[in-house]
């Protein structure tokens, strides 16, 4: 008789699935380091990792909050790393159109809405923007936006891991995960 697979923790179906997706992928190399908060498959943490000037020097802390309702209502994405970017706001919450009920599809994936966010952080898009005087600035004087936002990488980007430290992490999550 076929062992039944465990669950890779408690919560709905969708979410155990997307979950294990996730962790298993090996093609998403922008977003790295994913965590799940304990008892809590609804609310996910990983590390933002783009791959264009002048965000490609520093890593990003995201918060993903997933509402009881998902997939039918659109997860919640939170920066918790300060980055000048015009399609985010000082609270590090994200202008995505995906995200928005009227644009947000069921049948969505996590996937899906990480592609879209990691394709802005690395191409702004201005007519989407949270600060219009960012927009702007990265219109009309784009050396002087890539100079401050350069700066602040510099000061307030997270350490952006080795790929030894990837495999590191990569380990213990999957001793901690066989654990549970």
């Amino acid at each position: 008789m076929a062992k039944k697979e465990e669950p890779i923790m408690d919560g709905p179906k969708r979410m155990q699935n997307e979950l294990k997706l996730m962790i298993e992928d090996t093609q998403l190399l922008q977003f790295r380091c994913l965590e799940v908060e304990p008892d809590n498959i609804f609310k996910w943490y990983g590390l933002l990792m783009p791959i264009s000037a002048p965000y490609d020097k520093g890593a990003y802390k995201l918060e993903i909050d997933f509402p009881q309702q998902y997939p039918f209502k659109p997860p919640r994405l939170h920066i918790n790393t300060k980055i000048y970017h015009p399609n985010v706001n000082e609270r590090g919450q994200v202008c995505l159109p995906i995200l928005e009920s009227e644009h947000w599809l069921p049948t969505s994936r996590i996937e899906a809405v990480l592609n879209c966010l990691l394709a802005t952080i690395n191409d702004p898009q201005p007519d989407n923007a949270w600060s219009l005087d960012m927009a702007n600035e990265y219109r009309n004087d784009p050396k002087k936006f890539y100079k401050v936002a350069d700066a602040w990488v510099e000061r307030y980007s997270e350490h952006r891991p080795t790929d030894a430290e990837l495999v590191a992490f990569a380990r213990k999550r999957k001793k901690a995960m066989q654990k549970s």
